[in-house]
């Protein structure tokens, strides 16, 4: 009897000191910050021409992956602006998808001729995502054109929570 006692407490000291590790956690996610300019510029803030975004997001699983997508408008001045609600999205395996300026312009809800600000992606999975930048001059024809892959951030992601992909 003493040995069962010593081994009870033992078992009870283990969990005490060594907590289960099948405790619930938040599970982890990505987010993927991804600049945009969309418009004519006048000049005032940005060289006068006319800029265009375009996003790009690959799903390299092989697996179906949801995300969520957002529009955060930043304002000249250091001035914040409008944040969209965020919209869902999905992805069969090996399938992309492209975010260009009028569906920025269209999740923002702006009619605005220049905007700018980050589109943010936020989903389970791990995503390819470039965005690629071109601006065209007096001419109309284009002069620059810049590819930048987006890293993504690690999440974590409350479970229950409205913003989850």
């Amino acid at each position: 009897m003493t040995s069962s006692v010593s081994l009870g407490s033992l078992l009870l000291l283990a969990l005490l000191v060594f907590p289960s590790t099948t405790t619930a956690q938040p599970a982890t996610g990505f987010q993927y910050a991804v600049k945009f300019i969309c418009g004519k510029a006048d000049g005032r803030f940005l060289a006068p021409g006319v800029y265009f975004t375009a996003i790009n997001v690959h799903n390299p699983s092989r697996a179906v992956s949801s995300f969520l997508k957002k529009v955060a408008i930043a304002l000249p001045g250091e001035r914040t602006g409008r944040v969209s609600p965020f919209f869902e999205a999905r992805l069969q395996a090996d399938e992309a998808l492209e975010i260009e300026c009028p569906d920025i312009l269209q999740h923002a809800q702006s009619t605005d001729d220049f905007l700018k600000g980050f589109v943010v992606l936020q989903s389970r999975a791990e995503f390819d995502v470039v965005a690629v930048y071109t601006a065209a001059g007096a001419t109309g024809q284009v002069e620059t054109l810049h590819l930048e892959r987006v890293s993504p951030r690690t999440l974590r992601l409350q479970r229950g929570s409205p913003r989850r992909p």
